[in-house]
This record gives structure tokens, sequence and C-alpha cells, in this order.
């Protein structure tokens, strides 16, 4: 059962009192985060490590009219971050590829085979976005093909435990280390040491950066970096790429003109769920200024495939409508067909791209849709429900839809749930997400050592498994969960910011609107609405699958709507005329009025 809590009010107004909540505080810190500016919250790129280095090097490749590859990842920030880059580099003079890995046959990150085809077509200069920063023998390998290699990635550094540590020997500094492990950070020049926790205690050891051998590695999270701000996604350090060139030559780019570009950097932002905050803001707010414009036709045909208006488009529909189609596109095989639409400069290619995208992410719902038919199926013959985790996978189940099944059964029977499938090889690769309760990341870390690898944060994680330990896994998660519903450390206890009454709806959703974007470290306020009638229910969508509800109290109405959800998803099961307290945010409806997007009703 969710707990909730309604939260002591800072102060009576309400944008203040959310203010105070993000720890914005202050009348600089308010005007700041209100009103982004692009010029102030800009920070300098050369304060990223190597950025020098790596200009120099690609104003070489410019010089000697070199072949260059920006290889990015097949993800909604690694695509829109490699179109990016691979449109600013071929305006500024390079001849360049954009090459993306091939999900379930190459998998994440820089390959030798890859880059032994980069050889072959003369490439001299890899450049990597949302990527490379754990590919140490890839960038050996490249080397020995005579390529150089540029990282730009924004993930954290891998590290290794330092022997023979001494002031006069320290070891590097350490930003955030693996799964079940953290950093004690000390001052900018000092020695950090590793922290590994657990169970029984805490035990500390020095630790070295494990950096690959590459020209250049730019990375906020390196040690050494004195960049003010380690949170942008992998699009944004390219962006940071980007803006270090122009700061060196314009190359005949009118002054502003790459902020066009920033459409790329929001969407990246967004769906790639960094904290909203600091210069994050400012480019997820400017990146919707340009989404908004509609310039990129590839962008306006998918939005007009999907029935949004681009000059209302707001996070949410990065995060629900165009993320899931760009990711898609990996997860169905064709990783290629996204980022020829956001690159497409003609309207004809743009249009049969997005037909492409839209009939590609039709697929992906029907394939999630048979699996977790099947899952479901398999959890009540089976007698999964005894158990309080739902495992469950199978050989012929593609482990890239694997954490949409996983968040459908979590939701659905209200547990969490670990789903694997197979990509080839020996290894079993899954996703697993929380009910809202349970922290799974807590989980698999508790599980002992059945996993090969895993990782995450509380609400979802991924893993792998060798399939000679898959019947450990359900054993396992069970004794992994009940130590830690008995360690008491699990309860996740949902707050409230204020009970709101229906009346208050429209100015509320004015100024919530000050606050937006919504995400990681600036999350949606969420409201108690106390006592209202239910005077509609009306069952929508193809499948039968989304709820709409109409609220009543004291004279004033609104709509609520959730999706993927029916009568019987809630605390309390929905009947019509009944009076409940419902649990929601504010966001506006199709026609720009406001309405409760629901999270429960008790």
């Amino acid at each position: 059962m969710k707990k909730y809590r309604v939260r002591e009010r800072a102060h009576e107004e309400l944008l203040s009192d959310l203010l105070h909540t993000r720890g914005v505080v202050g009348d600089d810190a308010i005007a700041k985060f209100l009103q982004p500016d692009f010029e102030r919250d800009s920070h300098d790129p050369f304060l990223l490590p190597d950025m020098e280095v790596a200009i120099e090097r690609i104003f070489t490749a410019i010089k000697n009219n070199e072949q260059v590859c920006v290889w990015s990842d097949y993800d909604c920030d690694g695509i829109p971050g490699g179109v990016l880059l691979a449109t600013f580099l071929r305006d500024i003079g390079l001849r360049v590829r954009h090459y993306i890995p091939h999900r379930h046959k190459e998998g994440y990150g820089l390959n030798n085979a890859g880059l032994d085809d980069c050889a072959e077509q003369g490439i001299t200069l890899v450049i990597t976005v949302d990527l490379g920063i754990t590919d140490c023998d890839q960038v050996a390998h490249a080397r020995e093909k005579n390529i150089d290699v540029i990282i730009t990635d924004h993930h954290i550094v891998p590290t290794e435990i330092a022997s023979n540590v001494s002031p006069q020997n320290p070891p590097l500094q350490m930003v955030w280390p693996r799964l079940a492990d953290r950093a004690i950070v000390g001052e900018r020049g000092e020695p950090r040491t590793f922290v590994r926790e657990d169970f029984a205690g805490t035990i500390a050891t020095p630790v070295r950066e494990i950096l690959p051998d590459a020209i250049a590695v730019i990375d906020a999270k390196r040690a050494d970096s004195r960049y003010p701000f380690d949170g942008l996604c992998g699009a944004g350090v390219a962006w940071k790429l980007v803006q270090a060139i122009l700061s060196k030559n314009r190359f005949g780019i009118a002054e502003g003109k790459e902020k066009w570009l920033l459409d790329l950097v929001g969407i990246s932002t967004v769906a790639d769920m960094v904290p909203l905050v600091d210069e994050n803001r400012m480019l997820a707010r400017y990146g919707l200024m340009v989404l908004r414009k509609n310039r990129r036709p590839g962008l306006a045909a998918l939005l007009s495939l999907m029935r949004t208006r681009a000059e209302s488009i707001t996070e949410d529909d990065i995060g629900f409508m165009i993320a899931p189609r760009i990711n898609a596109a990996s997860r169905m095989d064709s990783p290629h067909v996204a980022a020829e639409l956001l690159a497409s400069r003609d309207s004809d290619t743009a249009i049969e791209r997005a037909r492409e995208l839209h009939a590609i992410n039709d697929e992906r719902k029907i394939l999630v849709t048979t699996i977790v038919k099947e899952a479901n199926k398999r959890v009540a013959s089976d007698g999964a429900e005894q158990y309080p985790v739902i495992v469950i996978g199978s050989p012929n189940w593609r482990p890239g839809v694997l954490g949409l099944v996983a968040n459908s059964l979590a939701e659905a029977h209200g547990k969490p749930a670990f789903v694997w499938g197979r990509e080839g090889g020996e290894l079993l690769r899954g996703s697993c997400r929380s009910e809202g309760v349970m922290n799974v990341t807590e989980m698999m870390r508790a599980a002992g050592d059945v996993f090969e690898a895993c990782g995450g944060h509380f609400a979802a994680g991924g893993f792998s498994i060798h399939q000679e330990r898959v019947s450990e896994l359900l054993p396992s998660l069970v004794r992994a969960h009940e130590k830690l519903s008995a360690s008491g450390i699990i309860e996740k206890e949902i707050v409230i910011d204020r009970k709101m009454e229906l009346a208050e709806l429209p100015f509320a959703y004015k100024e919530l609107q000050k606050l937006a974007p919504f995400g990681v470290d600036n999350v949606k306020p969420l409201f108690l609405f106390h006592g209202v009638t239910v005077a509609k229910v009306r069952v929508f969508g193809k499948s039968g699958n989304h709820l709409e509800l109409g609220f009543s109290r004291e004279g004033s109405t609104c709509s609520g709507i959730a999706f993927f959800s029916g009568v019987d998803s809630f605390s309390k099961k929905v009947e019509t005329n009944m009076i409940a307290d419902i649990v929601g945010h504010i966001e506006s409806d199709w026609r720009g009025q406001p309405r409760i997007r629901i999270v429960d009703i008790l």
C-alpha cells in the first residue's frame, strides 16, 4: 500500500512554496530559476577536460580534409546528439559519417568490427557522442588502425583500486562510482576515497580513474574536470563541443544561428532524465522554444502523424510521444530511421521517415502488448501471485522492449517486476521496474552475486545474468525483498505538495507553467483534491486501456485522465458518483484547459 503525506507549507503563496521546496531561495536564485537565460546560464566549454585538445584535432581534420565518423549511442540521447554533431561538422566543411551501432548485434559503445569498417573507409578521426568512457580496449584498437578518437560522454568514469597510495602517489579523484558504492568527496585537488557500503558495514578503498587512451576525453564527471555542472546529457556535451569550436572560428555561420540545434539538445535533455536544473534547465527551456518553431522537417512530419501541435509542445510530449518513437527505432532494429528523420532537410524524405518511424513504433507497441499478455497469463497460471516480486522471462523476448513490459507488470500487479530475454550470446538481459514502494536497485544489490551485472535507480534498472543461473533469480530476489522489508529501509513515502480545491485549478495551472519544464530534480508538483465527486467514468483507447473521469465539488468541475489504467488500478475502485480523494498532477488537455493527471484515488 502506498503511503502519502501532505507536507507542511513553507509559504502560503503557491509559487513561493514550491520554489522553497526545490531549494530555490533568495531573489537572485528565484530570478535565475524562473527566467533561464542562454548567455548567463551557458558555462564555459573550455572548463571541460581536454576540450582545447579536441578543438585542435578537429581543426587539423578540417585543414587536411579528413573523413570523420561521429559514433553515437542508439537511444534518444545519442541519436539526437549524433545528428546534432554530424550536421554541424558537415556545415563547417568536414566529410562526416554518422555511425550508430546496432543495439542487438553490436551492443552499446565502440566495437572493433565497426572501427575496422571505419578504417577501410579511410576515416581517421572518430568522435563519440554519449558513449566511450569505458571503451579502453576499443580505443586502443582504433589507434592500431591509425584512427584518433575524441570521446564526448557524460557517464561515470570507471575506476580501479589503487595500490601503493601515499602522499607522493595519491589516488585520482573519484566522482560517482558503481552500483552499491559511493564516493567521499574532498576538495578539488585533494584525494578522494572510494567507499563500498554493504549491510555489514563500510569499507574505504582508494581508487584511480581508468580513462581510455584517446586524443581527448571530454566528460564533466572526470575528477579533474573544472566544469561547474556535471549533469549534462550526452547531446549536451556534444553541444559544448559545438560551442567551443564556434568560439574559435565561426566558419561563416551567423552569430546565434547555432541555437537552432537546441531542439535536439532539448529532446535529449528531457528524454535522458538528467537533472533539469542549472544549465540543463536552460537547455530544455530553449530546446522547447525551438521545437515550437517547428523548423525541422522530420519532427514536423512526425508531430503531424501524432496529431500534436508544435506550438504547444511540452516536456511531456517529448517524454511520452517523441522519445518512445526515437527509442523504438533501435529496439526494433532500425536506429538509422530515427537519425535520418531528425537530419532530413527536405519534406519528402521527412514524411517518408516519419511514416517509417510511426510504423516501427506501432510494431513495438504490438510486440510489447503480446509479451505483456503472455507474461500475465504465466503469472496467473504459474502461482507467481504468491511471491512478493514478479520474475519472468523467455529466450524469445527481445530485451530492448522489456523495460516497458516490466513497467506494465509492476503497475498491474503492484509488485516489483524483473523481466529477462535474450539477444544472442550466453548472457540473458533484462529490465526491472518498481511498483513505487520497493527500490529495485537495492533489491539487486541485496540479491547477492546472482547477477553478472546490474544497475539503475529507485524505480528502474537493468541487469544481465548467465543462463545457467536464471533459476536462482526468483529465490534470490524473494530473499532480497524479505531482507529489505525487514530492514524497514524500503518504504517510500510519497509526499504531496498541498491540498487544493478544484476551483483553484486555472490559477494553479498558470503558476506552474513558470516552473516548467519538469523532470529530474524539478519534479511535477503533486496535489490532493479532497472530497470530490466522480461524476463521469469513461474508458477509451483502441484497447479500452485508458481512463477519463469527470470531477465536481462545490460547483467547480474538471476532468482527470489516467493512461494505461482502469477502474481497478488505484487504491480505491472507481465508481460513478463516489466521493474520493484524488492524488494527481495538474496539466492541460488538448484544448489547453487544465485537468488532473491522476496518480491515485483514495
